[in-house]
């Protein structure tokens, strides 16, 4: 009978030792201070979320574990000491309340979970005025137009150089020599001229060739159109009623020689030419004209007075040409003297 009561007595009284230890089933629990043997590991009445981290709303547990064991938020699993902040979710995430979950970076007055589209800058948010034509949604608010597209080509009169005309906008390609930005970029010219030689492609009968363009020099008997006007060689035969400006006229040997005209008739048989001034005197001058568009032409009329017409010049253009004009004379001619003219004639 003693041998039992002393056990009895001896139990109740280790009971009763250790009713502020840590139990045989728990690793820790929240008594209000910290037992020998409690670790880290939570049991869960104290650790709703199971995320590892006590329960701070439990008074015992805020009074017995240091902040960075005690779960702000025992409802959700991310949230605890060790988590990562994420903004705008309206939680605490890392239990720190000096990380802002919606952070004005700008100080507008508008977090970016408030709908401020660029929280680092602060002239950018919901209150402001939308400005015209600045590319930017000042007022974050995407129906609020930065500018107007009257012709509904889907390009603002920001954008679009011709905001009336819907074939025209930055989308359109380039159309060539219609004297029209069509793609509302300078750059791209119009009239493109892809050889350089001076003539754009809108009239250069060859921009990709620099030695034909409008108004060069027609080179004769090459079968090119140089100077673009549909015709080749066209400026190389020069036949036809030429105007002199100034008339050829002189008279002696008591009127036997008689010059008296202003035009000459050129007939072109390349490389011979003719040249034929009004009745016998000067008559037919006949000679050549070389590649240079250099011709020398004569006509002798013998007698007693030899007379000896000629002419010598360069076509300087298919419709002009300068000369000089001479006229010599040998033997029994009177009065007569040798003559020279410098002469212009145009067609």
């Amino acid at each position: 009978m003693r041998r039992t009561l002393t056990l009895s007595i001896l139990l109740a009284a280790g009971l009763f030792g250790c009713g502020n230890d840590i139990g045989v089933t728990q690793t820790a629990k929240c008594n209000g201070q910290l037992e020998p043997g409690e670790d880290d590991v939570v049991d869960s009445p104290f650790d709703f979320d199971g995320d590892g981290y006590f329960d701070a709303t439990n008074p015992n547990c805020a009074a017995t574990y240091a902040a960075d064991r005690l779960d702000c938020d025992d409802r959700h699993a991310d949230v605890h000491p060790s988590g990562v902040e994420v903004t705008c979710n309206g939680l605490d995430d890392d239990c720190d309340a000096d990380t802002i979950d919606d952070a004005d970076a700008d100080e507008d007055g508008y977090s970016a979970c408030e709908n401020d589209c660029d929280d680092a800058n602060g002239a950018i948010h919901p209150n402001t005025a939308e400005l015209q034509c600045n590319l930017v949604d000042d007022d974050c608010d995407t129906a609020t137009l930065d500018g107007l597209d009257q012709d509904g080509d889907g390009y603002t009169e920001c954008e679009d150089c011709a905001d009336l005309a819907p074939k025209i906008n930055p989308g359109t390609a380039e159309v060539s020599c219609n004297a029209i930005d069509d793609d509302c970029d300078e750059t791209t010219l119009d009239a493109p001229d892809a050889d350089g030689d001076g003539d754009d492609a809108c009239s250069d009968c060859d921009d990709s060739d620099p030695t034909r363009f409008t108004g060069n020099e027609e080179v004769c008997d090459d079968g090119i159109d140089q100077d673009c006007d549909g015709i080749a060689d066209n400026d190389c035969d020069y036949g036809g009623t030429w105007d002199l400006d100034s008339k050829i006229s002189y008279s002696c040997a008591f009127g036997l020689v008689s010059l008296n005209f202003d035009k000459l008739v050129v007939t072109d048989l390349n490389p011979t030419i003719k040249f034929a001034g009004g009745g016998t005197q000067p008559g037919t001058m006949v000679g050549t004209i070389n590649g240079a568009k250099e011709f020398d032409a004569d006509n002798s009329i013998a007698g007693t007075c030899t007379e000896t017409y000629r002419i010598s010049g360069t076509f300087t253009a298919h419709d002009a040409f300068d000369a000089t004009f001479t006229a010599n004379y040998a033997g029994k001619c009177f009065d007569c003297a040798n003559q020279s003219w410098s002469i212009h004639g145009v067609r």
